[in-house]
């Protein structure tokens, strides 16, 4: 094969895993209408080992694949718009990329044992029913830290982008600008309206959607190059 070829290659690789992320970040949103998580303060952790009912077998497992997805793709593309772009404001966008760098790792360290777990053959042990709610309780605690910390840091990350390019690139301003504030607006109803509250984050995921697409497509167009 003609070497010429290769950067063309990489470049529509970079475009597939911004397409990727999108479709991860989708998933992921589609999953928490379908089945909506118990987000009330008080229902976070479990109180018994009783399981929702009408949840789909694997559902978790699913989920946590949806995590997966975007944030293994998603990482690249990040890294390469950050390197291709950082002369725009170097200080704003390396903050930026090392926030929603950390993001994602978070993101794959806390989802990808989820996944190994629900894909694992053999039969777990047996533990009993105290000391199973116990290590549910506190690997939920862990889960949720986690995750908390990494969607935070995705959210400071892409308001950081949001500001560089605000004036340049008005739509993806726009967009991570109505990510956001749907991601706010589901704080408050956590506590009198859980339902809503898992509608309004799933919305600011479905927003968030389409900004790896634009950044893929930034970071391979050599057009404007640091812009």
């Amino acid at each position: 094969m003609n070497n010429d070829s290769h950067p063309d290659i990489f470049r529509k690789g970079f475009l597939a895993l911004g397409v990727l992320a999108a479709v991860g970040l989708v998933g992921y949103g589609l999953a928490c209408i379908i089945v909506m998580p118990q987000v009330s303060p008080g229902a976070f952790v479990p109180t018994t080992l009783d399981t929702r009912a009408g949840t789909p077998p694997h559902f978790g497992t699913v989920q946590a694949a949806f995590v997966l997805l975007y944030a293994f793709a998603f990482l690249p593309v990040s890294v390469l718009f950050t390197v291709k772009r950082y002369r725009r404001n170097p200080y704003a966008l390396v903050l930026a990329g090392s926030l929603i760098g950390a993001s994602f790792l978070i993101e794959i360290f806390n989802n990808l044992p989820l996944v190994a777990l629900g894909i694992y053959p053999g039969k777990l042990a047996y533990v009993s029913t105290d000391i199973l709610l116990y290590l549910r309780q506190v690997e939920t605690i862990k889960y949720l830290s986690y995750d908390v910390a990494g969607f935070t840091l995705a959210y400071v990350a892409v308001f950081v982008y949001a500001l560089v390019y605000s004036t340049s690139h008005r739509l993806l301003s726009s967009t991570m600008i109505g990510s956001i504030v749907l991601f706010i607006a589901n704080v408050p109803c956590l506590w009198f309206a859980p339902s809503l509250a898992v509608i309004l984050m799933s919305m600011s995921i479905f927003a968030l959607a389409p900004v790896p697409i634009f950044l893929a497509r930034m970071a391979t167009n050599d057009s404007t190059p640091g812009g």
